[in-house]
């Protein structure tokens, strides 16, 4: 499963947090038509999807394209112009924004991966520590906080407008690493579902890194698994 031409033992994990934790309930597409709703406005499914995709991919590759600097601001105005790309006929594009920057700060809005509590309770019982480093902001701090499963791990938190970087900027990976108390990068296993941010980035950066691909998007890229309890299993289970 995993690919450590060091030969270090994993000594600690960071874990990405949307899309390898917890995922949206209802998924986003959805929320989007209801804010439009909301305004009596009746959108197409499909265009929808397509529009945030595009917009959300074209957000991305700025980033990538710059000095990945960011701060609780920049994250607002990133958003709302996803928001206004995803949502152009909607009448009053501020009300809209507001009440999705809502709904994505509660923890009802999220939902844990069903592989997610069992896997992260056998890595802590074998003494593996673990933090989450993520691409969000503060709003992660009271979703983190109001889901059982991950509350008791809220203090690891590492948020990019926090620490100033979004990934694939190393100093997002050394700011967990840190957190962790863990000196060198190779004993560090980064975990997470975009191949950029939790694969390469990680990987460039010195870190051990996994990619977690549960609906097979991604068959190019290595090492990759499945499902968390895969990596628990890995990891858990003694040697002969």
């Amino acid at each position: 499963m995993l690919n450590n031409p060091s030969g270090q033992p994993v000594q600690g994990i960071i874990f990405d947090a949307v899309g390898t934790l917890i995922e949206p309930e209802p998924p986003v597409l959805i929320a989007y038509l209801n804010a439009a709703r909301r305004q009596n406005i009746q959108l197409d499914p499909h265009t929808v999807r397509d529009r945030y995709r595009a917009a959300f991919h074209r957000q991305e590759n700025q980033d990538f394209r710059g000095p990945l600097a960011t701060d609780e601001a920049t994250e607002r105005r990133r958003w709302r112009r996803i928001v206004a790309e995803a949502l152009p006929e909607i009448p009053d594009l501020n009300l809209a924004f507001d009440e999705l920057w809502i709904h994505f700060g509660k923890p009802e809005s999220w939902r844990l991966y069903d592989d997610v509590p069992d896997a992260l309770n056998r890595l802590a019982n074998a003494g593996i520590p673990f933090c989450i480093a993520s691409n969000f902001d503060a709003r992660l701090r009271s979703v983190v906080e109001g889901l059982p499963a991950l509350a008791r791990f809220a203090p690891s938190l590492n948020i990019s407008t926090e620490v100033g970087r979004r990934k694939p900027h190393r100093a997002l990976y050394e700011a967990a690493r840190s957190s962790l108390g863990i000196d060198s990068a190779e004993a560090v296993l980064c975990v997470g579902d975009d191949p950029e941010n939790d694969l390469m980035g990680p990987l460039r950066a010195g870190y051990q890194a996994l990619l977690i691909d549960r609906r097979g998007h991604h068959p190019e890229f290595s090492p990759s698994t499945n499902s968390l309890t895969a990596l628990a299993d890995h990891l858990t289970t003694p040697s002969c």
